[in-house]
């Protein structure tokens, strides 16, 4: 899988033509994007972005009317040490984002009773967390605050640039892999659309993520526009088993068969 590190110039300077709109369509059963590249791990570590102290994530969901929960992605080192958010519909329908750092955890959740179901909307999941001064990690939904947690004394072990296993998607449990759409054990397969999965090494600010938001339609133009972006997976690709970010090229590999996700023009910027 390729990675190509920092050589690539923003394509938001080059006036990139973002083509037709997608989304990915994951289907409740073991659908996968494996982001588990060198390059893309290296810009994850202490030595570079330093994740496991600050960063952000931005993802726009729709989620289908399910029985199940979905985890719509997971930045893993190991059991013990992970960062991950899953929409809980066993759990009075929230999202509930998890910090786990040596064996202990803190979560962040959303309001419960969450009516996202089959509403046929996508909506804007950003979640924070900031190991320094502020020693915490906020969840926002559509633009508003749903939580702010303390992280406590809750540290993450080792680096986001560990070495993977070599093993694509959730059968590669055994070293750091990032994955979107699945989880591990299996008990979570997302059922619905992600759209513009974007990583950032900053803290976003209210402000920023609002920006995101933009009254509810996402715009492909401006998600590196706020905080220090890593890389921006637009799923504009339409066909094939690879994305790749517009940053730095990062690549996300389908998992195999009946396991890859499918490409859909319903998008978050319709």
């Amino acid at each position: 899988m390729l990675g190509l590190g920092n050589s690539l110039t923003s394509v938001s300077s080059l006036g990139e033509d973002f083509g037709t709109n997608h989304s990915l369509s994951f289907d409740g059963s073991n659908d996968e994007v494996d982001f588990t590249t060198a390059n893309f791990q290296e810009k994850l570590s202490a030595s570079e972005g330093n994740f496991k102290v600050s960063g952000s994530v931005s993802v726009w969901a729709r989620l289908n009317t399910t029985g199940a929960n979905g985890q719509l992605w997971d930045f893993y080192i190991d059991d013990d040490n992970r960062i991950n958010i899953q929409y809980k519909h066993n759990v009075t329908h929230k999202y509930v984002l998890t910090w786990r750092g040596g064996g202990a955890q803190k979560t962040a959740d959303s309001a419960t009773g969450l009516t996202h179901e089959g509403d046929g909307n996508f909506h804007h999941i950003v979640c924070t967390w900031d190991k320094g001064s502020a020693n915490e990690m906020k969840v926002y939904i559509d633009a508003e605050l749903a939580d702010t947690v303390s992280l406590g004394t809750v540290e993450i072990a080792g680096d986001f640039d560990d070495t993977a296993d070599g093993t694509l998607g959730q059968s590669g449990a055994g070293g750091v892999e990032f994955l979107s759409g699945t989880s591990f054990n299996g008990n979570a397969d997302f059922n619905g659309f992600l759209d513009d999965f974007a990583v950032y090494s900053t803290v976003l600010s209210s402000s920023e993520v609002t920006t995101l938001y933009n009254s509810g339609t996402s715009d492909q133009t401006n998600v590196d526009t706020v905080g220090t972006i890593i890389a921006h997976w637009t799923f504009n690709e339409g066909t094939g088993t690879t994305v790749t970010d517009r940053i730095n090229g990062f690549v996300g590999t389908f998992g195999s068969g009946s396991n890859a996700p499918r490409f859909s023009t319903t998008n978050a910027g319709a």
